[in-house]
């Protein structure tokens, strides 16, 4: 059994040299990731904040007449703020994680 040669046999041949030199190559040392991942920090405790405020708005209690005179206490839970909150959470961890990668990013010194 043969295998096909990875280019047509009348096309042009290459030496695996000349294929990783034509091998085009990023450049992932970039200082303005830096920038956005300071703008993403500020994004991030702008939505923690955020979250916080909602989750207290979602949470209501509730004093309610126990026996002999105590107050009992209920926390009314309204799935509105909580999802709102929890959105809020979700999302600045998302920008936190990605926060991390382009700092990363940003201070990767190439070597070669």
């Amino acid at each position: 059994m043969t295998t096909p040669e990875p280019w047509p046999a009348d096309g042009p041949k290459f030496s695996a040299e000349e294929l990783e030199r034509a091998e085009p190559r990023g450049v992932v040392h970039k200082p303005w990731r830096a920038a956005v991942a300071g703008i993403e920090l500020v994004l991030v405790v702008a939505l923690v904040v955020a979250g916080w405020w909602a989750w207290q708005q979602g949470t209501v209690p509730i004093q309610l007449p126990g026996p002999h005179g105590a107050i009992d206490v209920v926390t009314r839970s309204i799935g509105s703020w909580q999802a709102s909150a929890l959105g809020a959470m979700t999302l600045a961890g998302l920008l936190l994680l990605d926060g991390i990668r382009q700092v990363a990013l940003a201070v990767r010194a190439r070597r070669r």
